[in-house]
C-alpha cells in the first residue's frame, strides 16, 4: 500500500513522495493530473515530476509548511481519469550512420534490423519523467525483447536527436551529450528551446509515437 508523505526540501520546496518503488498506471496518471494542476498555480515556480515523486518549487518559502498539507489533499482529490495526455509523432531514420548500435544489436538479440524497429516503433510511450538533460525524457515501457543494458562504455560524444534504448526505457537526446545508451535512430524533432514556453517540448504523461522514415531503415 502507498503511504504517500510530503517534506521540506530546503527553503522553498515541497516534496510529495509517494513512498514506493514503482507506480502503477493509475498511480501514475494521479501524479501528471496533480502536475498539471499545479502548472496553473502562480504561487509556483517550478514543478519537477520524478519516478515516484512530486517536487514543488514556491515563490514564497512562508508558504511551504501550508503546502505540506495542500498537497496531500489536492492527491485525494484527483483520479487518473482527470488527465487528458498530449500525443506526439515523432519522425525517426532508422539504423545506418543515424543508429550506429541497431546493426550490431540485431546480431546480439538473434533479430532482424526491421524486427527491432517494428518493435521499437510500435508501441505508444509515455513521458515518465524528464532529466539528464533540458528536456531529455523517459519514455516507457520498451517491449521487453528489446530490454538490455547501457554500454560497457559511454560514447563521449552523442549527436543531438539520437533516438536510444536501454533497459525499460527509451528517450532522444534533445542536445550534444556524452551518453551510454544504445543509438537507433534519429529524429530531427526540436525537444527544447529555451525561448519558449514551455521550454520542453515534451510534458511528463505527454504520449510519444515513434513514426519510422523512408530515408533509414524500416
Amino acid at each position: 500500500m502507498i503511504q504517500e508523505q510530503t517534506y521540506l526540501l530546503g527553503e522553498q520546496a515541497v516534496v510529495l513522495d509517494l513512498n514506493c518503488a514503482r507506480l502503477d498506471n493509475t498511480q501514475q496518471n494521479r501524479l501528471f493530473a496533480l502536475h498539471r494542476h499545479l502548472q496553473k498555480q502562480a504561487q509556483c515556480t517550478d514543478i519537477v515530476v520524478g519516478k515516484t515523486s512530486l517536487t514543488l518549487v514556491l515563490q514564497d518559502p512562508t508558504q511551504c509548511a501550508s503546502w505540506q498539507d495542500q498537497l496531500l489533499l489536492l492527491w485525494e482529490e484527483f483520479n487518473a481519469e482527470d488527465f487528458h495526455p498530449t500525443t506526439h509523432q515523432i519522425p525517426v531514420v532508422y539504423g545506418q550512420a543515424a543508429g550506429p548500435d541497431l546493426a550490431p544489436l540485431a546480431a546480439q538479440l538473434g533479430l532482424s534490423q526491421s524486427d527491432i524497429i517494428e518493435l521499437h516503433s510500435a508501441p505508444l510511450y509515455q513521458v515518465k519523467f524528464l532529466g539528464f538533460l533540458p528536456g531529455f525524457a523517459y519514455l516507457g515501457c520498451v517491449p521487453e525483447q528489446l530490454r538490455v543494458a547501457r554500454l560497457d562504455s559511454p560514447r563521449t560524444h552523442v549527436p543531438a536527436g539520437s533516438v536510444a534504448i536501454a533497459e525499460d526505457l527509451s528517450a532522444i537526446y534533445p542536445s550534444t551529450s556524452p551518453g551510454g545508451w544504445r543509438l537507433l535512430g534519429h529524429s530531427p524533432t526540436q525537444l527544447f528551446n529555451p525561448h519558449s514556453q514551455p521550454p520542453c517540448l515534451f510534458q511528463p504523461g505527454d504520449n510519444v509515437k515513434f513514426v519510422p522514415q523512408k530515408e533509414g531503415l524500416c
